[in-house]
């Protein structure tokens, strides 16, 4: 089997997959694209597995998870499983757009790049303030007692809000560090 991930530089949804096929030690290849030429919607990530392209991150993470159950990315119990996933949702559906460049220049095609920075960076912030009272209950992972997608979601996420200038907050930063680590997708910030 020959995968090959599809990626562009900045692409947090292509981190995500990246971080999945190194947790779960799937070989591949990783080629840098224009977005525009790679997948049916025009958007990275997609992968490539033997000539048959999948594209948007949460439908290419499921397929890693059934491809490779045995390093699982989700919990046997299913309230946990419930959680994960909705933490995964909060960050895919409600801060990820908000933040997403091609989104931000159609909404807002008057701000400059600077501007845009600073509306990233205060809505990853206040999204993840929202966040936090509903993770690290348990542990240091996102949800529960065990690495999981939401762990995956939760790190880049917040490392993409470092980029644009959110303020360092030490639970995400400790979560950052120790996530990369397990993931084998160490990152100093």
């Amino acid at each position: 089997m020959e995968l090959i991930l599809y990626s562009a530089d900045g692409s947090n949804c292509s981190q995500r997959v990246e971080w999945a096929l190194r947790y779960k030690k799937i070989p591949y290849k990783i080629q840098f694209e224009n977005s525009a030429s790679i997948g049916p919607y025009g958007y990275v990530p997609a992968i490539s597995i033997d000539g048959v392209v999948i594209s948007e991150s949460v439908a290419i993470l499921e397929f890693l998870e059934e491809l490779c159950p045995e390093s699982t990315l989700l919990p046997k119990d299913i309230l946990e499983r419930a959680k994960v996933r909705e933490v995964c949702e909060y960050v895919n559906s409600t801060i990820h757009p908000a933040q997403n460049r091609s989104i931000l220049s159609f909404l807002c095609p008057e701000l400059i790049e600077s501007e845009k920075k600073a509306l990233r960076a205060e809505w990853i912030e206040k999204c993840l303030c929202n966040l936090k009272p509903r993770l690290f209950s348990d542990s240091a992972f996102a949800i529960g007692k065990s690495f999981s997608v939401a762990d995956i979601f939760v790190a880049v996420i917040y490392q993409k809000g470092l980029t644009h200038g959110t303020r360092k907050d030490d639970n995400y930063a400790d979560h950052w560090a120790n996530m990369s680590k397990i993931s084998g997708h160490e990152v100093v910030v």
